[in-house]
């Protein structure tokens, strides 16, 4: 709650399915005095799953693209225009206790006046497959790009390779596991040149289909994994960090598989190519202890190491929303934003590695 407004994305039920996101604009260049404002919300309809929650956003050349993604329950019961009924899942067992069902990404809205108001290409989908990819999780199906994000290039992409825009998600493979909003094996990656025409258009994006095939136009069948993990990927973020020359992963993922009320486990890979030679240098468990949606916002990264040899910057997430048993892990986790002081203290090996 900012001011009186709220924001619920999830539990739309039959007839309405309809859900109401939040969106502000944070103010400021010193992270320990922000200013947000410009709060408003949004309303588009869940059908026909019964969550609606933001994604990816993206601020570029003037444009604001804000994005929403499908969850669902096992088994929940859809009604289709004609009377009939349809049910998502079934989720392989036990249950997981939250969104145990990962749907599709729906689209991404557009704002030309940082927010006040907005174009929104998807208000209602049409069918199980009317969304950004054509992906579904009905009939247990899974999707590649759960709850995708940008990678964080900084200010207006600086640092994009060409230009484009990036988008990883979370996503699986395989019916036997859960694949939830915080579960997952996979992490996808696709590209697309940030315009209002072409990001809602399939065939202006492309996928990533390993390194034979390369980048595939439209075709989201050929999209294949960057990094893997059976059983313990979740929502993922990238950003770059310009101070180390490397890209760096945030995953969060459930702690104690496959529950999405317990802590959750967080952890970091760095490579120096967004498709390839990932390696983990960092698993922090039960962190928060349930952080999710962790990222390195590239607005508050350090230009340069400091003189003992550490990468200074701040880590964005939220936390505990239902696992409340444990003190908060650092300290000031909470149901909210948090924004964490961080550094990584490098070995002179790996300084000297970097040319450093």
């Amino acid at each position: 709650v900012t001011s009186g407004i709220n924001s619920n994305s999830g539990s739309g039920e039959s007839p309405s399915y309809m859900s109401t996101t939040g969106m502000a604009t944070v103010k400021g260049n010193d992270p320990f005095n922000l200013n947000v404002t410009d709060v408003h919300t949004f309303q588009s309809s869940t059908w026909p799953y019964r969550g609606r929650y933001p994604c990816g956003s993206l601020s570029v050349n003037g444009t604001w693209f804000y994005g929403t993604y499908f969850l669902a329950n096992p088994n929940a019961t859809t009604v289709f225009p004609d009377g009939s009924t349809k049910t998502v899942g079934p989720n392989p067992g036990p249950n997981c206790g939250n969104w145990c069902v990962q749907g599709p990404a729906v689209s991404f809205r557009s704002s030309v006046d940082n927010g006040k108001t907005w174009t929104e290409p998807r208000l209602r989908s049409k069918g199980i497959k009317d969304n950004l990819f054509g992906e579904t999780a009905f009939n247990n199906e899974r999707v590649k790009f759960g709850a995708p994000h940008f990678i964080d290039f900084g200010k207006n992409m600086e640092h994009s390779p060409d230009g484009m825009a990036y988008i990883v998600g979370h996503g699986s493979s395989n019916r036997s596991n859960v694949q939830a909003w915080m579960l997952g094996d996979q992490v996808y990656i696709a590209r697309v040149i940030p315009t209002v025409s072409n990001i809602n258009d399939v065939e202006k994006w492309e996928f990533y289909g390993g390194s034979e095939a390369g980048w595939v136009k439209g075709d989201i069948s050929a999209a294949r994994p960057i990094v893997e993990w059976d059983r313990n990927m979740g929502v993922v973020t990238m950003s770059y960090h310009p101070a180390i020359k490397k890209y760096v992963l945030c995953i969060s993922t459930a702690t104690n598989y496959p529950s999405m009320r317990g802590e959750f486990d967080t952890y970091f890979l760095e490579s120096s190519s967004l498709t390839e030679g990932w390696s983990l240098f960092q698993y922090n468990r039960a962190f928060g202890p349930e952080a999710y949606f962790v990222h390195h916002p590239s607005k508050f990264m350090a230009a340069s190491l400091d003189s003992a040899g550490r990468y200074n910057l701040f880590l964005s997430y939220s936390a505990n929303f239902a696992f409340r048993k444990l003190p908060p892990v650092p300290s000031n986790s909470g149901y909210h934003w948090s924004l964490q002081q961080s550094r990584f203290t490098l070995s002179k090996d790996y300084r000297e590695k970097l040319g450093m």
